[in-house]
Parts: C-alpha cells; sequence; structure tokens
C-alpha cells in the first residue's frame, strides 16, 4: 500500500488493474508505517515527561503498550525485546498486564529521567526503544481525578433520617477513598481496600470519593432527598497525588496499570480473590466517575473501554460512566463585538462556540465503552446561592448541556453520552488578561451540587462543599438506577412480575433510566442556534453528539398516571431470531384527535470480539410502528439510534388514529450478528410508553392495564 501511494503521488498513476485504489487516495493526506510519531504523539506522554525532566526527578514511569499478538509465541518475543530495551536503558519493568479478551498487553515501566530528554525531541531520536516495532504507544503512567484547589466550605447542620440502611449492596463506587467517619457517610458505607490505599490518604485529601459517596447516597444535598436504602460498596482505585501537596489531586497510582486494577476490582466482585468469597456479588450497577484525560477518544476504543464492554457482558453488570470535562478556558467565536459589555447575553455564542470546538473536546477514556451507559452534565443544580462577585451564569435557560462536556458520537458513530444528568451550573467571567477569552469557575462556592467534603479542620465531619461536572451527574445516575432497582422489586410482587428475575438487573436499569430522557426545551434552543443549510441533512445527528438522548426524568419512568402508562417486556435472542411484543392501545383514542406521544426503549448487553473491528458481537434492533397511533420519529437520528447497545426512541403526532377495538401496537425486537458468529444468547429489556395531552381526556392507563399487565411477546423466525 506504501508503495502505490508513492506511485501516485509522484504521477497521479497506478498499475494495471489497480485503478480502484484511486478513489480511496483522493481522500487520504498520507499513508505511511507505523512509527515514532503515532507511539508518542497525543499520548500524554510527551508533556508528562517534560514535566519530569526539570524538576530533576531519577525515575519516571509510564505505560508502554505493545501490539497483541494472537500467537503466543510471538507475545513472549516481543515482550523479550522490550524488556531488554528497557533494561539496556537502566529502566525497570514494574508491573504487566495481559488480558487476552480485550487485545491487551502492556507493561508498566521506570525509565532514567537523565535518558529522557532525547525521547523528547521525538522527530530527531534514534533511541531503540522509541523506534521498537513491537510497541503501539507509550502511555502516562496514573491517572488524574481533578478536584477544587481551595478550602472554603459550608456547614452540613440538616438533620439526618436514623433507620441505617438494609440489603446488600447493589452499587460500587470504583474511586478515591471516602472519609467514611462524615456524618452524611457514617454506617452506609462498605469499603473494600485490598491494597491499603487508606494509608496513603489522609483525611483531608479524600475529596472526590467523598463528594461522589455522598451524591449516590444523598443527591445533591440542597435538594433534601432521602438516602438510599442500602449501603454503598467502594473500592478505592484513587489516591493523593504526592507530587501535589498544594491540591490533592486523587490519581491512580504510578506504580499501577489502570486497566488491570479494574479488571482485578470488577474480579473481586463476583468471584472473590485469592480464595475469598465474592467481595459483593449482588452488585448491578459500578460507577466510574473517572476520565483518562491523556486518552480523548479517536476512533479506536481505549483498553479500558474494551475492558468495561468485556466485564459488563461477562458478568452482566452495568458501568455508568462519566463523559469527562473540559474546564479550561473557552475563547469565544468572533461574533463578539468589540465594545460590547462580553458577559451580556452570550448563551448563543457559548453554544456556538462549544459546539464548534469538537476536535479539542473528545469523550474521554472509557467513556466511549459500547456496552456502558455514559453520562454527560446539565447545566442545573438545587442552589439558591447566587455566583461569587464577578461571575456570572452564562444560560438563561435552564436544562442545556453544561459547557464544560466532553462531546459524542461513540465508537462507530454510536450515540454517546447517551444520557444527561444534573451536574451543576458553571459560572464564567471575562480573562484577567482582556479579550474574549472566558474563564471557568473551579472553586467551592455556590452554585454547583453541594455534597460531603472532608473539613478543613482535623476531625471536622460535616463539612460539605460545592462542585460541577461530569462526575457529579455519572453520581446521581448511579443513584437514579439504585431508586429503580427498587422499583423493580416492587414490579415483581404484581402478575407478571416474574419476568424481572428472567433477566439480569443491568439491562432492565439500562432500559428504565435511558426511558424517561428527553432533548426537551435544549433540543429545540440547540435547534435554533446551530441549525444551518450546511448541516441541516445530518442535524439530528450532530447535536446528538451534544444532547445524548436527552436528560434523565426518573419520575416519568417510576410512576404512571391517567394520561401515561409504561408496559416492560424483555427476552433473550439469538443469533437470526426475533421477538413480537403486543402492546394493547386504549380503545377510548381511537378517532379522538389530540397530541400523543409514543417512547420506546431497548437495551441489552452485548458480547465482544477482540478480532473483529465492529466489535459488538450482538446487533439487536427495532422498527418503530408509526401505525396506527399516526405518530412520527423525533430527536435522535434513527440510524444512529442502532449503532450502540441503547436504542430510543420518541415518537409523536397530533392527527386521530383511528383503530378497532382490541388492536395491539406490535414491536418486533430482532437480532443479528455483527463482529463475527454470535453463539450466546443476549438478553434485552424493553419499555414502552403511551402518553396523550390532558385535553383529550381519556384514562388509558386503565383501559390498557385492563387488556394486559405487561407487554405479550412471541417469538418470530428470522431477522
Amino acid at each position: 500500500m506504501v508503495s502505490l501511494w508513492e506511485g501516485w503521488q509522484s504521477d497521479r498513476r497506478l498499475p494495471r488493474g489497480l485503478g480502484r485504489w484511486k478513489i480511496l487516495f483522493q481522500q487520504l493526506r498520507d499513508v505511511r508505517c507505523w512509527g515514532v510519531r503515532d507511539r508518542l504523539q497525543e499520548t500524554g506522554i510527551l508533556e508528562d515527561w517534560d514535566e519530569r525532566v526539570e524538576p530533576g526527578q531519577e525515575l519516571a514511569p509510564c505505560e508502554i503498550e505493545l501490539w497483541r499478538r494472537l500467537n503466543p509465541e510471538q507475545r513472549r518475543t516481543a515482550r523479550s525485546r522490550v524488556v531488554d530495551l528497557v533494561e539496556d536503558m537502566t529502566g525497570q519493568v514494574i508491573a504487566e498486564a495481559n488480558i487476552e479478551e480485550i487485545a491487551y498487553h502492556a507493561l508498566l515501566v521506570h525509565l532514567p529521567v537523565a535518558q529522557l530528554r532525547p525521547l523528547l525531541e521525538w522527530s530527531e531520536s534514534d533511541v531503540a526503544l522509541v523506534q521498537c516495532e513491537q510497541i503501539q504507544f507509550f502511555r502516562v503512567s496514573g491517572q488524574r481525578s481533578a478536584w477544587l484547589a481551595d478550602e472554603l466550605q459550608d456547614r452540613d447542620e440538616e438533620a439526618l433520617p436514623e433507620e441505617p440502611p438494609a440489603g446488600s449492596p447493589i452499587v460500587a463506587l470504583f474511586d478515591g477513598l471516602p472519609l467514611q467517619a462524615h456524618r452524611r457517610l457514617q454506617g452506609r458505607l462498605v469499603v473494600d481496600d485490598p491494597d491499603g490505599f487508606e494509608g496513603d490518604s489522609p483525611a483531608i485529601t479524600r475529596r472526590h470519593g467523598t463528594a461522589m459517596a455522598s451524591l449516590i447516597l444523598h443527591g445533591d444535598l440542597a435538594a433534601g432527598e432521602r438516602p438510599l436504602s442500602r449501603s454503598l460498596y467502594v473500592r478505592p482505585i484513587l489516591r493523593p497525588d504526592p507530587r501535589d501537596w498544594i491540591d490533592h489531586t486523587e490519581t491512580v497510582p504510578e506504580g499501577t496499570l489502570v486497566v488491570d486494577l479494574v479488571h482485578r476490582a470488577v474480579r473481586r466482585l463476583f468471584e472473590g480473590d485469592g480464595g475469598e468469597a465474592p467481595a459483593a456479588p449482588h452488585v448491578s450497577i459500578i460507577n466510574l466517575s473517572i476520565g483518562i484525560r491523556d486518552r480523548p477518544f479517536d476512533q479506536a476504543l481505549s483498553p479500558l473501554a474494551r475492558l468495561l464492554d468485556w466485564l459488563a457482558w461477562r458478568y452482566r453488570v452495568l458501568f455508568v460512566v462519566s463523559a469527562g470535562n473540559y474546564a479550561g478556558g473557552i475563547e469565544l467565536l468572533p461574533a463578539h463585538q468589540p465594545g460590547q459589555p462580553l458577559l451580556g447575553d452570550i448563551q448563543e455564542q457559548l453554544i456556538r462556540t462549544v459546539a464548534a470546538d469538537t476536535r479539542n473536546r473528545r469523550l474521554l477514556s472509557p467513556a466511549e465503552a459500547v456496552n456502558a451507559l455514559t453520562v454527560a452534565s446539565v447545566h442545573e443544580d438545587a442552589s439558591t446561592g447566587q455566583p461569587p462577585p464577578g461571575w456570572n451564569d452564562p444560560y438563561t435557560t435552564a436544562g442545556l448541556p453544561s459547557p464544560i462536556n466532553a462531546q459524542g458520537m461513540g465508537y462507530r458513530r454510536g450515540i454517546k453520552p447517551d444520557v444527561l444528568a444534573a451536574g451543576g451550573r458553571t459560572v464564567v467571567r471575562r480573562a484577567l488578561a482582556g479579550g474574549t477569552t472566558l474563564e471557568i469557575y473551579d472553586r467551592t462556592l455556590p452554585p454547583g451540587q453541594l455534597a460531603a467534603s472532608p473539613g478543613a479542620a482535623p476531625g471536622d465531619q460535616g463539612a460539605v462543599r460545592h462542585s460541577r461536572g461530569t462526575s457529579n451527574a455519572t453520581a446521581l445516575v448511579s443513584r437514579a438506577c439504585a431508586l429503580l432497582y427498587d422499583v423493580m422489586d416492587e414490579l415483581r410482587q404484581e402478575p407478571g412480575g416474574e419476568i424481572i428475575d428472567r433477566l439480569p438487573r443491568a439491562v432492565w436499569l439500562k432500559a428504565l433510566v435511558a426511558h424517561g430522557a428527553e432533548w426537551g426545551e435544549a433540543g429545540a434552543i440547540l435547534t435554533r442556534i446551530l441549525k444551518d443549510e450546511n448541516n441541516s441533512r445530518q442535524f439530528k445527528e450532530y447535536i446528538t453528539r451534544l444532547l445524548g438522548y436527552g436528560a434523565v426524568d426518573l419520575n416519568r419512568v417510576k410512576e404512571c398516571t391517567a394520561r401515561r402508562v409504561t408496559a416492560l417486556s424483555g427476552g433473550r435472542l439469538k443469533q437470526d431470531e426475533s421477538h413480537i411484543h403486543r402492546f394493547p392501545l386504549p380503545p377510548s383514542l381511537s378517532g379522538r384527535r389530540g397530541h400523543r406521544r409514543l417512547t420506546i426503549t431497548l437495551a441489552w448487553l452485548s458480547p465482544v470480539n477482540q478480532r473483529h473491528q465492529a466489535w459488538r458481537r450482538a446487533d439487536l434492533w427495532f422498527n418503530p410502528p408509526q401505525e396506527p397511533l399516526r405518530v412520527s420519529r423525533q430527536q435522535a437520528d434513527w440510524r444512529a439510534v442502532q449503532r450502540g447497545t441503547l436504542q430510543h426512541e420518541i415518537l409523536g403526532g397530533e392527527r386521530a388514529g383511528v383503530y378497532v377495538q382490541d388492536e395491539n401496537l406490535e414491536i418486533q425486537v430482532s437480532c443479528r450478528a455483527g463482529a463475527g458468529i454470535l453463539e450466546a444468547e443476549v438478553p434485552y429489556a424493553l419499555a414502552v410508553t403511551l402518553e396523550i395531552a390532558e385535553a383529550l381526556d381519556v384514562n388509558i392507563y386503565d383501559e390498557v392495564r385492563t387488556a394486559v399487565h405487561a407487554i405479550q411477546v412471541r417469538p418470530e423466525g428470522g431477522a
């Protein structure tokens, strides 16, 4: 291919019989072999090495990701070659991870800082290690989870409910170590610390884990919600960075491969470790409010995303993952006119600027994981406090996506983020240097979401702080899943409720938490601001990278009304099988004109194939019925919704639909192989909601309930 490309570049001619290569070459900028620039550029490693060279450290850790060889002997040979080169530099191999199911093979090494200077000049470097063909990438070791830099805090004086949590944990938090003695957390955590992180985590540094645990258990403290009825399992995977003694940043330890750490942590949950019993086998949700800032998504799945996909299928567990934050200054597009107040109504200008910055706001690993539920932030919180002096809320409309969100799309242009949830209001101000740059507020004064925090004084167990971001939104979605878990327990007691136990709770929760999502007013505002003649044909897909399926509304899922009825079903499908689900139509609605909305959500977990680019082995889908209700597709692009493991469709209409007594709405769920042969049965959950305007004055809930307690299902052969 390189030879053909070089010939094409020289005279635009190709050998006889190879003319079709011209079509490809006309779309390319360059064709070359994988080399030094690919191993080092845009991985964060050069910046990390540069920081370490200046203070004069002796050793610098880094992760070396090898090309995954299918042949075991080739893997051993490749490993030996890399180890020899590291040792020739007087470096050390500290750890190794080899996970065949996700094609991951990596070494954690320490390199002498004295020999890093030639590596920083990578374009000129002849250092054998960076030239080694067995190496795919050099990566930064350890992953930071940013927190807030100052010590401003409030006091938590609210009376707490006396009833202790009951039952086994069903939510696991993989994060920093929380402050277990905090009055909001005491007696509500099951901390499992086999790696002994507690000894290296002084109380004052336990910020991120404390905040995430607080948000999962209590929600935004300013909202005054009741705590979860169950305890929260916590596995520390972050601890304070010893190099950052000012801000107390929490990181994955530099002596640890994050993929290996998460792998061991999940396996310990369900299988145990070293002969021990499983640590928390009833867990259905794992919260990962972290993002690897040096691994923005770029077409290929990151190792950690691949790991989550495989683990989700293996253990039938739902990973709830943050999309990532970009909290640096924002340089507004030139639409701002000199002489006008910079902090007037800048909502439209800020939306345009953020939407145009796709290249620099990509999802952070592992947010692109196909089986995971990826969460971004809505610019919203329960705080009643005013912004600090000099800072301003840039948005005049509630419900818009946060300006610090990472953006989609996901793998193979699937919908990511999946959903949005409240993540706190982000305020801005003109940069001190002037111009059109906006600074993002990153301190602890309101607005923002209120959560438990370590106190500034030793022994202070009642401090709270404000924060904002996709980590917070992710924690709130995990909390929503826990609340829906209890709803599922109640439904088990209803007629037809035995279906709940036939499927993993993870697929039910994935379907239900997304079922209440919608674009709302945010969709209309973004459409007005961003849609133009150049993007009109693909606009729904364009806007989806900002909104996903929309903001989660738990109340729409937890409760039905006289004008809104929800039915659930599910099953297991093999390759080339399908099921038809029947939803009874309310007789009194036939022939009536007025607004009606049909929402259908399909969720599943797919096995994966590490040898196939399509990755997910199972491809499930439905084609939403538009008759006889006379509704049409709205919101997310109809093609994008079928590229992941969550299909959420909203259909609406005003026209009268005419149908006969006892007629059903039929929804066919089908399964085909996506990446190679599909041998397993794939569990899926289906949620369907019919909603009508109050003006129609028809009790559709009673009419549908009379007909059926769950959607009827029967198998149909073929795709």
